[in-house]
């Protein structure tokens, strides 16, 4: 059962990289009846909901779940009709954008998601350590906490402020509790299941100073944002507390087990090692891009250029979180190795080409020769690498359980 849901979860990602290569297609040549905006809402509500969301609910479920409540038939229903929600957006969106349809199933999607979190929550397993069940459960609190983000818009576009910085702030509201609360918190909570797993302690201390200190930063760095909406250099200020806080936060977690991490890395199959490197560096990239938006003027530019705001969503999605849900994916999964290669290789020449043709616009020196032209084909890696990778995982029959992995 569980095979499945992760081939499914890796089905949808594979549909949320083709429907990306669509919309860079739609710079080049014409698509004939496709809404670049519409595609657009499909392709991230895919890529978040049906590739992000439900692995996580595949993992937590595997890894935090007493194996009595696994054997219910409860959490299958809920995957398969949280499924059928996402085929439901991903119909629906490319077609309407948000019309009644699209509205009808991504409100069905947070039903569910609220009742994942309620029976997550009440089934958490006594046998794993405390605090690392506090991180699942901040997880949780984080994903509908950042609901209410959704709900506002109703009543924001109910006032006719539908072009307004309100309602984009109900939109960046939800997507920054989303990726930087439950997805990232979810992550570390099995990055450091994991950890455990191999022998590698860390203290509850620890765990409840890194949480501490993430929670705090993760309340300031939402000050970007409304500084991007309402300027105000006491955001500003706000914000530069909080990215602060986030890497001493990850640096409180991960600096004093580095040195195991190292060993314990060594003895781990090549694969492994490139998808932990590959989580890592792009978390690295990611908090050096946080620590750029101190300065002022970086700021501001960074919700104005295009390429910056997607080239940080990628760094985040496609590198960080998703880097390190393949590696705790790959101890029990089998992907192949060159569809790993292909997909990060296209992943760091769209990541490359988007930075550094927003450096060109930022200086004003204009666009890259064929920026499009190279920029699709670079996208065209990510499906290829992970249609391979999917193919691999398809043909996989179970997946062993989690105190069999081999350290």
């Amino acid at each position: 059962m569980r095979n499945t849901w992760i081939n499914i979860s890796l089905l949808n990602f594979l549909i949320a990289t083709l429907m990306g290569l669509m919309l860079r297609y739609a710079f080049i040549g014409e698509i004939p009846g496709m809404d670049y905006r519409n595609m657009l809402h499909g392709h991230s509500h895919v890529a978040m909901l049906g590739w992000v969301y439900l692995i996580l609910f595949t993992l937590l479920h595997h890894y935090f779940i007493p194996e009595d409540k696994k054997k219910t038939s409860f959490y299958n229903r809920l995957f398969w009709f949280t499924q059928a929600t996402v085929f439901g957006m991903m119909v629906s969106f490319p077609i309407q954008g948000y019309g009644a349809v699209s509205i009808i199933f991504s409100t069905l999607h947070i039903i569910a998601s609220y009742i994942l979190a309620y029976w997550l929550w009440k089934d958490l397993s006594a046998a794993n350590f405390p605090f690392i069940n506090l991180l699942v459960k901040a997880s949780l609190v984080a994903m509908v906490f950042s609901t209410i983000g959704i709900w506002g818009m109703g009543p924001v576009m109910a006032m006719g402020l539908r072009n307004t910085s309100y309602y984009h702030l109900t939109v960046q509201f939800y997507l920054h509790f989303q990726f930087n609360g439950w997805f990232v918190l979810a992550v570390i909570a099995l990055l450091v299941q994991l950890f455990q797993s191999w022998g590698i302690i860390i203290s509850p201390n620890q765990l409840k100073g890194f949480l501490n200190i993430y929670l705090i930063s993760l309340g300031l760095t939402f000050f970007h944002v409304l500084n991007w909406a309402f300027p105000q250099v006491l955001y500003l200020h706000f914000n530069s507390v909080g990215v602060i806080l986030q890497v001493l936060a990850f640096g409180y977690l991960l600096w004093p087990i580095w040195n195991k991490i190292r060993e314990k890395m060594r003895l781990q199959a090549p694969i492994l090692k490139v998808f932990f490197h590959f989580g890592l560096l792009s978390l690295v990239f990611k908090l050096l891009f946080q620590v750029s938006l101190i300065v002022p003027d970086i700021a501001n530019i960074s919700t104005t250029i295009r390429q910056f705001m997607i080239g940080y969503i990628h760094l985040t999605m496609l590198g960080f979180i998703t880097g390190w849900l393949l590696w705790v994916l790959a101890h029990s999964h089998s992907f192949g190795t060159m569809g790993a290669a292909i997909f990060i290789t296209g992943y760091v020449g769209t990541e490359v080409l988007l930075f550094v043709q927003g450096v060109f616009f930022w200086a004003k020196w204009g666009s890259l020769p064929y920026y499009h032209e190279i920029l699709f084909l670079c996208s065209a890696l990510l499906p290829l690498g992970l249609g391979l990778m999917v193919l691999t995982s398809l043909y996989q029959r179970t997946i062993p359980k989690y105190n069999h992995i081999n350290t």
